[in-house]
C-alpha cells in the first residue's frame, strides 16, 4: 500500500506537477501566507477541476473531489481548506442548477476565479444560506450590503458567492437568490480579521460590503424561498464530503510524517493510521452515492455522521501523531503544534456537532431531518 498513492495520483493527472510543488516547499512553508499557493492552484487551473466538461471544466464528480481534497490536505492544510470553498460551491451550481448557472460557471472557467462563499458561519442562530446582508431593489438588479467574516479566499477571490432573499420592489420579489458578486466591484473591501496562526495561508479574512451594485446578470433565482430548501441539501452534501476530506488529508499528512520517520512501534503507527482509513472509506462511500445523483435528506444525515466520526478519528490520530513524533520537535518548533491545530478545524465549521444533536436523534428515530 501507498498511503494516498490513488489521491495524489489523481492531483497529477489533474495539476501536472501540482502535488510535487507541494512536497518540494513543504507544510511548514505552504502554510506561510506569503507561499503563493493559492494564486499557483489558480493559475494551474485549480479552480475548474469540480466544473462539468459542458461548461469548460475537468468535470471531477464528488469521489474524485474527495480524494483531490485529501492530496492536497496532506501537502497544504490551508490550500485544502481555502479550495474547498470554491469547489463545493461551483460543484453544488452546476449538480443543482445546470443550465441556470451555466454562463457564470463558464465564466469562472475561462477567467479562471476561485469563488469564495458568504454563509453565516460564525454567527449564532443564522440561517446558513440567508447570512445578514442587506439587500435593496436597484437599477437593472439588487444593492447588497454588510459583512462576512470570516471569509476564506478574500485576497485570491474572482467572485463572492451569496444566498439572499430579494427585496420588493424587484422581478424577484420573494424569492431566494444567488449572487455573484466580482472582488473588484465598487464598495468590496477586504479587512484583517484572522488572528490564529494556524491556517493562515487560506486567506480568511472580512469583507466588507457598502451598497456594491449586483447586476441582473449575476443574480441566479431560486424560486420561492420557502420552496428552494431541498435545493439545499445538494450544497450541504457537496461542503460536509469536501471540508471533511480536507481536514483528513491534513491528519494522514501528519500521520504520513510518522510512518516515514519509523516513529514508534508498528503497533503504534498502525494504530494511529487506522482510524483515518476507516473514515476515508465512508467518506468516499456517500461520495459515490452523491456521484449516483442520490441527493435527499437520509443521505445528508449519513454525511453528517460521517463527517462527526471523521472528527473525533482525526482527534485520536493527530494526538497519536504528534506524541509519536517525540519531545525534541515539540521543545526546538511549532510544526507540530500547528499541524494538530490545523487538523481541529473541522469542527468550527457548521453545521456543529452539537447544534443538530436532537435533530439527527429525531433522524435516526424515525423522523425527518430538518437544518435550516
Amino acid at each position: 500500500m501507498t498511503l494516498l498513492g490513488a489521491e495524489r495520483a489523481l492531483l497529477e493527472r489533474c495539476l501536472p506537477g501540482f502535488d510535487e510543488r507541494l512536497a518540494r516547499l513543504g507544510v511548514a512553508a505552504a502554510e506561510d501566507p506569503d507561499s503563493g499557493v493559492l494564486g499557483a492552484f489558480r493559475r494551474a487551473g485549480g479552480g475548474n477541476l469540480l466544473i462539468p466538461t459542458a461548461m469548460g471544466g475537468a468535470g471531477l464528480g464528488c469521489r474524485d473531489g474527495v480524494r483531490l481534497q485529501q492530496a492536497i490536505g496532506s501537502r497544504a492544510p490551508s490550500l485544502a481548506v481555502a479550495s474547498t470553498m470554491h469547489h463545493y460551491k461551483v460543484a453544488w451550481l452546476a449538480s443543482a442548477l445546470g443550465a441556470e448557472a451555466a454562463d457564470i460557471l463558464r465564466e469562472v472557467v475561462t477567467a479562471r476565479h476561485l469563488v469564495a462563499s458568504c454563509g453565516a458561519e460564525g454567527q449564532v442562530g443564522r440561517n446558513l444560506f440567508t447570512p445578514g446582508i442587506e439587500v435593496c431593489a436597484a437599477d437593472g438588479g439588487v444593492t447588497v450590503s454588510g459583512s462576512k467574516r470570516p471569509c476564506s479566499l478574500t485576497g485570491s477571490m474572482g467572485l463572492l458567492s451569496m444566498s439572499a432573499i430579494a427585496p420588493a420592489g424587484t422581478a424577484y420579489e420573494g424569492q431566494l437568490l444567488i449572487l455573484m458578486i466580482p472582488a473588484t466591484a465598487a464598495g468590496l473591501r477586504r479587512q484583517p480579521f484572522w488572528r490564529n496562526r494556524v491556517l493562515r495561508a487560506a486567506e480568511t479574512d472580512a469583507v466588507e460590503l457598502d451598497r456594491v451594485h449586483v447586476p441582473n446578470s449575476m443574480i441566479i433565482p431560486l424560486g420561492d424561498a420557502a420552496l428552494s430548501s431541498g435545493r439545499f441539501v445538494s450544497n450541504l452534501l457537496w461542503f460536509q464530503l469536501l471540508i471533511t476530506a480536507a481536514y483528513l488529508g491534513v491528519a494522514i499528512g501528519q500521520v504520513e510524517r510518522v510512518l516515514s520517520g519509523k516513529r514508534g512501534t508498528p503497533g503504534d503507527r498502525v494504530a494511529a493510521l487506522a482510524p483515518l482509513e476507516t473514515a476515508g472509506a465512508a467518506l468516499e462511500c456517500t461520495a459515490r452515492e452523491v456521484d449516483d445523483g442520490r441527493c435527499d435528506d437520509d443521505l445528508l444525515g449519513r454525511a453528517l455522521l460521517v463527517r462527526y466520526t471523521a472528527q473525533r478519528a482525526i482527534a485520536e490520530a493527530t494526538d497519536r501523531a504528534l506524541e509519536l513524533a517525540g519531545g525534541m520537535p515539540f521543545v526546538t518548533g511549532s510544526e507540530g503544534l500547528d499541524a494538530l491545530g490545523a487538523s481541529r478545524g473541522l469542527a468550527f465549521h457548521p453545521p456543529a456537532e452539537i447544534s443538530v444533536r436532537e435533530r439527527l436523534d429525531t433522524w435516526l428515530g424515525g423522523g425527518g431531518l430538518t437544518l435550516m
